[in-house]
């Protein structure tokens, strides 16, 4: 027990992981994709219940309370409204090479609602509820946002094999880009913030963005536009990087 204790982060990733794979190979051989919403509810509830065999009420405390702070109007906007003003830009650019207009598509509702709320609830609080704080306890914020995203990007790559969890029509590849990016301007704006709520908005808009706008490559009718929006991002996270240093990616304030 000792030793689970002591590496109970990587204990969380492996169960995470292995989940995944479970649900994935369920799904396969029952042809069943009902049981594949499981997988992004898994994170959460795997966290929690760690969370409570180890560290107990006090660490449930912190989980739910501890991480739900209030924090300014300025992170509110960012942290809802980041993506999708990057992937307008991305539109935008494309729409001067022959692409679609800036506008948004029909999405199907209960994908809008899952992705947006279901989805986000079932996942973060096991990335950023529970590993990001513990990653951050270790590491830079730069290289526990690296650790986090190949983690979280791998997480996905079973469900990709039954057609759930990803992006269609990309590449795994990129959508692993995607993912990295998105980890290190979450890791961002949680740490001015130190809030759960956030990150549960952040990853809520992003699934919103990829519903409504013309940014995935069936909606837009090609991946070029999503490869923009990706080096957007990745241009993005340099400036944080270059302005907010490496090791926190929040300058000298928390909790602006």
């Amino acid at each position: 027990m000792a030793f689970l204790r002591k590496n109970q982060l990587w204990l969380f990733f492996i169960i995470a992981l292995a989940f995944s794979v479970g649900i994935a190979a369920v799904v396969s051989a029952r042809h069943n994709e009902g049981i594949s919403i499981l997988i992004p509810l898994s994170p959460s509830i795997i966290a929690i219940i760690i969370t409570a065999i180890f560290s107990g009420r006090a660490g449930l405390r912190e989980m739910f309370i501890g991480l739900s702070p209030r924090f300014g109007l300025r992170w509110l906007i960012i942290s809802i409204l980041l993506f999708p003003i990057l992937a307008s830009l991305a539109i935008l650019i494309q729409a001067l090479f022959s692409g679609p207009a800036l506008s948004l598509h029909s999405a199907n509702i209960g994908n809008l609602i899952g992705g947006s709320l279901i989805i986000p609830l079932g996942e973060e609080f096991g990335w950023r509820g529970y590993a990001l704080p513990r990653l951050l306890k270790k590491y830079s914020a730069v290289t526990a946002s690296l650790i986090l995203g190949v983690i979280w990007g791998l997480w996905h790559f079973p469900a990709s094999l039954i057609g759930t969890g990803v992006i269609e029509g990309l590449p795994f590849v990129y959508f692993m880009m995607w993912v990295l990016g998105a980890t290190m301007l979450m890791t961002w704006v949680f740490n001015h913030t130190r809030s759960i709520w956030a990150m549960i908005l952040m990853h809520g808009a992003a699934n919103a963005t990829f519903n409504l706008l013309r940014i995935t490559p069936l909606s837009a009718g090609g991946a070029t536009t999503f490869y923009i929006f990706i080096g957007l991002l990745w241009l993005f996270a340099g400036w944080v990087i270059l302005r907010f240093g490496h090791r926190t990616l929040a300058g000298r304030g928390i909790n602006e």
